[in-house]
């Protein structure tokens, strides 16, 4: 489970405390299939999850409670859809841009029902909560899965995308947000489906990643919601310019937006970037998909 590495607990008389992070993702690919009887579109990407996080801290208590301030609030929602008469109190330190594309929101849920799994002694499988996971929105399956997945469906259907036994490579980017909020339900909107299913792109994509050619892997990096988030939001294009201008190694947006990424050779060069952009006007940084 992607969030295991990272939880420390602590008891407090009779309650229990966990700290626990939740990392953002970025989708590699992303495949825009159609759109199902429910009214979702159907998908297929290719979902890494990075080292940008937010940090929960979760407490057994006696209600329900969350600090993140969204009406949305997907904390008490993946809480509420793992066992509805308990209670908590979870805390989020905020580092992952909202609306930007990367899974925040999605992310801070997943590691809430990581962490409530252990905290409530709930003893529930990975498997069982990444059915669980669907309940909430489609981007948590995978992010509770961990690792990097093929996502499927409408995000319901996660597997792991690298063959048993081989690790996903240890890659460097830069992330770069325009500040621009990108509305999903608009993109998906202005998206055409794919007519036919085209194999090649995850063919592409696993032969780059063996290749271990960083060329090779940005080359097959794609997304069918880009086109239509630039021609919503001009400023999206713009970062990816400025990214390509940079000196990144190719350039792509993640989920519908609005922030845009770029691998690079090093840690040392992708904070070189990070600091190129920010002085350009942009918020942006560095980060390395997590094992």
């Amino acid at each position: 489970m992607q969030a295991k590495t990272a939880v420390t607990t602590k008891k407090r008389t009779s309650t229990t405390t966990m700290k626990i992070e939740a990392f953002a993702k970025v989708n590699f690919t992303l495949e825009v299939l159609g759109v199902r009887d429910d009214g979702y579109h159907a998908l297929r990407s290719l979902v890494v999850p990075i080292s940008l996080c937010d940090t929960l801290e979760i407490t057994e208590a006696e209600t329900l409670e969350s600090d993140t301030g969204y009406a949305d609030d997907l904390c008490l929602k993946a809480a509420r859809v793992l066992s509805p008469d308990r209670g908590a109190s979870i805390r989020v330190i905020k580092r992952i841009p909202a609306g930007g594309g990367l899974g925040g929101g999605s992310a801070d849920a997943a590691a809430t029902l990581v962490a409530l799994n252990g905290i409530w002694g709930l003893g529930k499988s990975r498997d069982e909560l990444v059915r669980l996971a669907a309940q909430v929105g489609s981007d948590v399956p995978a992010l509770v899965h961990g690792g990097a997945v093929l996502m499927e469906g409408r995000g319901e259907k996660v597997s792991p995308f690298m063959p048993e036994g081989v690790a996903f490579p240890r890659l460097h980017m830069v992330l770069c947000n325009p500040g621009v909020a990108s509305s999903t339900k608009e993109v998906y909107a202005k998206c055409n489906s794919r007519v036919t299913d085209d194999a090649s792109i995850l063919y592409n994509m696993r032969t780059a990643l063996a290749s271990g050619s960083l060329e090779r892997i940005s080359a097959a990096m794609m997304n069918d919601l880009q086109e239509p988030a630039v021609s919503l939001h001009p400023e999206i294009g713009g970062a990816l310019e400025l990214l390509r201008k940079s000196g990144v190694i190719g350039a792509a947006m993640s989920g519908s937006g609005s922030t845009v990424f770029g691998l690079v050779q090093s840690e040392a060069h992708g904070r070189e970037t990070a600091a190129f952009l920010n002085l350009h006007g942009f918020a942006a940084w560095y980060a390395q998909t997590v094992p």
